[in-house]
């Protein structure tokens, strides 16, 4: 999947000012954009290969803990400033595209979220969530979910 198509959809972009990680959204309750699977149990792979994937230059995976990994893309300095002038950002914590699986248990097995969005720092210290619906990336999402095993929710 490439960080470009994630790009295009910033001319439909929605906003919401979110938290970066709180834990995994429960079932049927994902942000707009974002794909659920239930998995038998903790898809260790999936998480393992979603930090591998992201190894190419200016990309940064986070993984806070077992159960959440992040992949953080800079955009190109024109689609930055661009982000920064549109949604009051700051020059200071640069805009990143993110892809991010999040999961918990659940009384039916174990959920996780896969999910992408445009994070814009804000001048005001917080973040600003770009979410937009995007047929393709939302099938890819469900792909990558469904090839590591989940059933889509």
């Amino acid at each position: 999947m490439r960080v470009a198509l994630l790009a295009m959809g910033i001319l439909a972009a929605g906003c919401t000012e979110l938290p970066i990680s709180g834990g995994a959204p429960a079932v049927g309750q994902a942000p707009i954009g974002a794909q659920q699977a239930l998995f038998t149990e903790y898809p260790a792979r999936l998480f393992n290969a979603a930090a591998a994937f992201c190894d190419q230059p200016g990309q940064t995976v986070i993984q806070p803990n077992q159960n959440e990994v992040r992949c953080e893309s800079l955009p190109d300095p024109e689609s930055a400033a661009a982000i920064i002038l549109g949604y009051n950002g700051t020059v200071e914590d640069l805009p990143s595209f993110v892809i991010a699986f999040l999961g918990g248990a659940s009384a039916q097995g174990y959920v996780v979220t896969a999910d992408s969005y445009i994070r814009v720092p804000q001048r005001n210290g917080g973040v600003q969530q770009l979410r937009f619906e995007d047929a393709k990336v939302a099938e890819d999402l469900s792909d990558i979910l469904a090839s590591a095993g989940g059933r889509p929710l």
